[in-house]
């Protein structure tokens, strides 16, 4: 696969899973690996580029491996999105986020910026790597921001097999308690279901499995998650404001921070 992958460190431990991840796609797919560590002048004199050349290799896997470092001097999640702009990337591969203060709880944390405003897609690791992607689950809403996940993350592991999954509610389930309502519902969902699957790509389409589940969006994942032994979620997000994630909240990044897997994230057009 042509491009280029980008990966960052602040050099915590939470960042070596994502490393060892990029550059097993790297490998994978015959693609570029730039390792970034954003140097924030703000904290004084920044360490020489001798200095900061021999922390990186120290996180590497294999300290000789063909990586290309890159030592912005800016803010990290600014640094991340413009880099990814510049070198065209395929894919930002980032590690679990932590909230460092309020601005962070209002706002949002780095991943959370990268996932907002990279046009790559951005990929969060949480677990070591220790096999590549083969059986990923993803859901959809049928909006056009899934569907564009799905096709991105069809074309990013061809080897894949994919887990389709909607979930749905009963209108006003309070007062609809039959049996019946439920199936009717259940079936139109699956209609519409099928409708969206057919409009995948004919590759693309070849490897979903696809089903309605009873439910909530989260407990449907983690469900299908743990029966299909998936190894990647796939989320398609549109680009929310900042004050759209503090006011509305987001599905998309609800699930990004509970469900305990890989995290794909392909944002769709504003």
């Amino acid at each position: 696969m042509n491009g280029k992958i980008i990966v960052g460190t602040d050099f915590r431990a939470e960042a070596d899973r994502a490393i060892d991840r990029a550059l097993q796609l790297g490998e994978e797919w015959g693609a570029e690996v730039i390792l970034v560590h954003a140097v924030d002048p703000a904290l004084g004199e920044p360490p020489t580029k001798a200095e900061l050349d021999r922390r990186m290799r120290s996180v590497l896997p294999d300290p000789d491996a063909e990586v290309t470092f890159r030592y912005p001097m800016e803010r990290a999640d600014l640094a991340l999105a413009r880099i990814a702009e510049e070198e065209d990337a395929v894919l930002i591969v980032l590690g679990v986020a932590r909230l460092n203060n309020l601005r962070d709880f209002l706002l949002g944390t780095a991943v959370d910026y990268v996932i907002r405003n990279a046009s790559a897609p951005v990929l969060v690791v949480k677990n070591r790597p220790t096999r590549p992607y083969r059986q990923i689950c993803s859901a959809t809403d049928f909006y056009a921001p899934s569907r564009n996940a799905l096709e991105k993350a069809a074309d990013l592991f061809p080897e894949a097999a994919f887990e389709l999954v909607h979930a749905f509610h009963v209108p006003f389930e309070g007062w609809q308690k039959a049996e019946y309502v439920q199936k009717e519902v259940e079936k139109a969902q699956q209609k519409a279901l099928d409708e969206f699957v057919a409009e995948l790509s004919p590759d693309t389409r070849e490897r979903v499995s696809a089903h309605v589940v009873y439910g909530s969006a989260g407990s449907a994942l983690r469900q299908d998650i743990e029966e299909s032994e998936g190894d990647l979620l796939v989320l398609g997000t549109h680009g929310e404001s900042a004050l759209r994630h503090i006011t509305l909240g987001s599905t998309a990044n609800e699930l990004l921070r509970s469900l305990p897997v890989d995290t794909l994230v392909v944002r769709g057009s504003d």
